[in-house]
Formats: C-alpha cells, structure tokens, sequence
C-alpha cells in the first residue's frame, strides 16, 4: 500500500513532458535574446569600423590629392626659374604663372581639387623686428644709424614698416602709442633675457593670464604666436595676418606686395602709414607688368619726396605658400605648405591643416 502511494503521487509523464518542455522553451528564449543582444552589438560595431574606415580612406584620398596640387605649385616654380635664367632677368612679379588666379580642377569621382600660390616675400618679415636700431639699419642713407627726427624715436627700417602696417587698418583702429607698445612687447618676445623694456612684457606680465604662460624669449616659429603677445587683440591679429610671415630672409617684393603693405613705405621720420590712394596709386603704376625697379618705385611720383626706406626691398622671392583645398565626398580638407625654391629646386618647409 505504501509503494503505491508513493507511485500515485509521482506527476504522470504526459505533465512532465509539458514542464520540460516550458523549460526548453525558457532557456530557447534566453539563448535567442543573448544571441540577438551580440548580433546587433556585433552590427553597431561593425557600422562604426565601417564608418572609421571611410573617414580613413576619404582623409587619405584627400591629402594624396593636396599632395598633388603641391607637387604642381613646385613644378610652376621651377619653370618659372628657369624662364627667369632664359630671359637673364631674376624677378617675381603677379605676371607669371604662379601667381594666376585659382582654377578648379574637375576630380575623377566628382570632387574638386584648386589651389594657389603666394609671395611670402610680398609680407612683412616678424623675425627682423627684435633687431636694436644701434645694431645697424642699412636704410636709405646707408649708415645704419638710429633715427631721432623730430622726437621720433630710434627704429629700424622694418620696425617702422610694421608700425605703419598696425595703423593702415580702418577696423580696428590703432594709434601710434598703442603701435609702440605692440612692437615694444614683440622685442622683448623675442629677446633672450627676461628684463621688460619700459613699455614693453615679459614672464612678469603674462604669468597672470589664465592659463599663465611665459614669453618665448627668441623668434617666432608661427604668425599665430603673435595671439600670445601683450596688448596684441583678436581683431588685430586677424587683420594683420594676411601681411606678415615668419619665412625668408627679410626681403620685400615690391612686384607683388599688396597695397596693404605698401602704404608702409613712407619717409624715416613719419611712422604713419601712406594714404589708401597713394597705395593704390602704386598699384596703379604697378600695372601688369611691375614697376621697371626698385628705384623706378622709389622715383615713382608717389614717393619721389619722401626718401623711402630702401633696405631689404627687392623684385625677387625664395619663399612662398602653396594653398590646396580639395572637396572628396562633400569633405573639404586644406593643406597650406611652405616652399623654399633654390638652385633649381623647390623644397617644403611645412605642412599644415591650420596656422603656419
């Protein structure tokens, strides 16, 4: 009796095979929800390689084409020295062909690749500012003495070009107090000691900023320094940095200097800049062709009178800024490349996406 009750209280087999089954259908269920959680984990990842992938391959069909336009700029400047050693005449001017206008050019994949060249030597040089006027300045009259005319204090020939060029803008307005201080904290940015001048900044001045830094104590790598230097605004950067450059030997190309740059010709003793039309008057007189000289720009009726600084002014240029810009797959991307063209060739100094 006994083994029967035990018998008849065992679940009959039609029951437990209903509960092994819930239990197959339960532990089906969890495996497919881990399997469907690990696919669509799987898929995001793989759509997130496949999307870096294509960033990757855009980024690098792009710079391989700026590569190319670079590659171009240096063969325009090769020919055009060899042109120049032909015709016996070492001159850069807006004539040549370097210096034409940007022409799009149509990409196999329906992009579009264009590019330009730039006279760095038609800007004014950052690097001859910290030069001390007692140390020489072959202006004009050829002593290289400091200037003292009527009160005007002792400057070099490009310090006073670069005080001119702060005052040259409409917007934002500089006077030339406020020009004196901007040179006087550029000098001693780039002097080796840490003694400020009377108007000028050192580590004391620039160690309350936020975050502090110190001054760069020797000469400027990148125009975009000048962000960091005392009393320097954004405003004024920005206008200024289409005239200035930290490449070359300090020569100013009068064939292809902008009227921005030269209405910084004026006398030794007047460091206000030359009138918007006197500057375009020069560009007038310059024309298509140039000026015939540098001493044809100097006798020009424009500044005939007023004994122009002539140090540092030439027809020539070493240095120059290739600026390539490419739309692959509606991205752009820029690459701006510093070329030094010398005994027959055209070296790059820098490769850049941004500041150079």
């Amino acid at each position: 009796m006994k083994c029967r009750r035990l018998l008849s209280s065992r679940p009959p087999a039609r029951l437990r095979l209903r509960r092994q089954r819930g239990v197959a259908l339960v532990v089906s269920l969890l495996v497919f929800s881990l399997a469907a959680a690990f696919v669509v984990a799987m898929s995001s990842e793989f759509m997130l390689f496949m999307k870096r992938s294509s960033n990757v391959f855009v980024a690098s069909e792009s710079y391989a084409y700026l590569r190319g336009g670079e590659d171009l700029a240096k063969l325009a400047l090769i020919q055009d020295a060899q042109a120049d050693t032909q015709a016996g005449r070492e001159r850069d001017d807006l004539t040549e062909l370097w210096a034409q206008p940007v022409v799009p050019y149509a990409l196999d994949n329906g992009g579009m690749l264009s590019g330009s060249i730039q006279d760095l030597s038609g800007r004014l040089f950052l690097n001859n500012l910290g030069v001390d006027a007692s140390a020489g300045d072959d202006d004009e009259e050829g002593g290289g003495s400091a200037l003292g005319v009527n009160g005007v204090e002792a400057f070099t020939a490009p310090q006073r070009r670069f005080l001119r060029l702060l005052q040259s803008f409409e917007e934002p307005q500089v006077s030339e107090q406020d020009a004196r201080l901007i040179l006087e904290a550029i000098r001693d940015w780039m002097d080796k000691d840490n003694n400020p001048s009377d108007f000028g900044a050192e580590d004391n001045y620039y160690i309350d900023f936020e975050p502090s830094y110190r001054a760069g104590n020797r000469q400027f790598r990148s125009v975009s320094e000048l962000r960091l230097v005392a009393y320097m605004t954004p405003e004024l950067y920005l206008a200024i940095e289409p005239f200035v450059t930290v490449w070359g030997d300090g020569s100013l190309n009068i064939q292809t200097a902008p009227a921005q740059v030269l209405r910084t010709l004026n006398a030794p003793e007047q460091l206000q800049p030359l009138s918007e039309g006197e500057a375009e008057a020069l560009v007038a007189l310059r024309g298509e062709e140039g000026f015939e000289s540098v001493q044809a720009l100097l006798n020009s009726p424009v500044l005939a009178n007023l004994r122009v600084d002539s140090s540092g002014l030439t027809e020539k240029t070493d240095y120059f800024l290739y600026s390539g810009q490419v739309e692959v797959a509606d991205r752009r991307s820029t690459l701006y490349s510093v070329l030094h063209r010398q005994a027959g060739q055209v070296k790059t100094l820098l490769r850049s996406g941004g500041a150079f």
